[in-house]
């Protein structure tokens, strides 16, 4: 079940189901599109899936529903309809879809949707990237860990902070109490304050 960060219900939209295809006449193409951090399809208008990568197609998994046998999730398709119904009533701007949605497995997905139009080519591709939102916060707060020099413990507590979990929440996981917690959290303060003041002086 995939929740959507928007109250709204987007009616279901009968895309083909896409053949997710690992051949490419454009190796290049492929190879490029394999080293992006998001996930990546290009659909056909029909909503056929000309390419996906790799985290794009798992990521696919993670947002379909369990009993869906169109490995596009329903939520990327009422995007891809919208985009083109967009075409229709603006026909001069690209206009870009973003929407956000929540897995089972709790993670943030952003989804971006817009139009991928070449010169040379007729027919006109939907571009879709699927950023891992978690997946990023995650690796930042590690990265920050790094520069701040936490403690193995501080930085378990600033990974989690970093993905939205309460004072309660980080403490059930690590075992500790919240007021270790607050200890924790205050000196990663004082050092992200250290240097910042560093990095002015």
């Amino acid at each position: 079940m995939v929740t959507m960060s928007s109250s709204t219900t987007l009616p279901n939209f009968d895309f083909v189901a896409p053949q997710l295809n690992e051949n490419t006449n454009l190796p290049l193409l492929s190879a490029v599109l394999e080293g992006f951090v998001d996930g990546i399809l290009v659909l056909s208008e029909d909503g056929t899936c000309v390419h996906s990568n790799q985290k794009g197609r798992a990521l696919c998994r993670d947002l379909s529903d369990d009993n869906s046998a169109n490995p596009l999730p329903a939520c990327l398709t009422a995007m891809g309809k919208h985009l083109l119904e967009s075409r229709e009533l603006y026909p001069e701007t690209l206009l870009v879809l973003t929407q956000e949605f929540t897995t089972q497995s709790g993670h943030q997905i952003r989804a971006r949707i817009q139009w991928l139009e070449f010169p040379t080519i007729a027919n006109s591709y939907l571009l879709v990237s699927l950023e891992n939102k978690t997946r990023s916060a995650h690796a930042s707060a590690l990265l920050e860990a790094m520069q701040y020099n936490l403690t193995p413990r501080e930085r378990a507590v600033w990974v989690l902070r970093r993905a939205n979990r309460t004072y309660d929440e980080i403490a059930k996981e690590l075992y500790i109490t919240v007021n270790t917690v607050k200890r924790h959290l205050k000196s990663i303060y004082a050092k992200r304050k250290e240097v910042g003041d560093a990095m002015v002086n």
